[in-house]
């Protein structure tokens, strides 16, 4: 009878380790999903542009800028733990300091991006990134700015460091950077006619928003 009391003991014993085993395997660690949207409003703080008269010889003209706001959306896939690439587009109103009106960059990019993640809990996590956008800009102006009306064409790149707050399909997002724009027209800057430009703004970026995941 003892026998068998010891013998059941130790089976009860066992079963409870491979019970216990089995739950701590089972256990899920937190793994953002691999593709992701994302909408944020754009605040676009200081810095300084200039016109570049591509004709010479005159002097190039720089102003300085004030704040801008906008807003961007953004679609990525996650092609490695570490790797995301995807695409954005985004509209920034921009001002030139003294001037009443506004002139407009529209911005369509790729973009990729160095990311890691780090587990908060079995259903939340933080990943911390930094992110390069290149691509093309439409710079709109419906006013006298530069003197004339403007629709011209142009490069965009950037440098953005960041952080995103994950839940399941849910993520806060915030993050700082610079952005750079570069547009070629013709404009009227008053030394004999037309002349082909170059504008260019350098401003410091900040971004936030929030995201979903599929």
């Amino acid at each position: 009878m003892k026998r068998m009391i010891v013998l059941l003991s130790g089976a009860l014993a066992l079963v409870s380790l491979v019970g216990a085993t089995a739950e701590a395997q089972s256990v899920e660690h937190f793994k953002s999903s691999d593709t992701r949207v994302t909408g944020y409003f754009a605040v676009n703080v200081c810095c300084e542009g200039r016109v570049v008269d591509l004709d010479g010889p005159a002097d190039d003209f720089e102003f300085d800028l004030d704040p801008g706001i906008g807003f961007g959306i953004r679609v990525e896939r996650r092609v490695a733990d570490w790797l995301a690439i995807g695409g954005m587009f985004e509209m920034m109103a921009a001002k030139v300091d003294g001037v009443d009106d506004r002139f407009f960059f529209i911005d369509a990019d790729i973009f990729g991006k160095v990311m890691y993640e780090i587990e908060l809990s079995g259903s939340m996590g933080l990943e911390v990134y930094g992110l390069i956008p290149f691509g093309f800009t439409a710079g709109l102006d419906g006013d006298e700015t530069f003197g004339d009306e403007v629709r011209a064409f142009g490069l965009n790149t950037g440098l953005l460091a960041g952080a995103m707050l994950m839940l399941e399909h849910f993520g806060i997002m915030f993050e700082m950077g610079f952005r750079h724009h570069s547009i070629w027209d013709e404009a009227d800057l008053g030394i004999g006619g037309n002349r082909d430009v170059r504008l260019g703004t350098n401003q410091f970026a900040m971004n936030f928003g929030a995201s979903v995941t599929f």
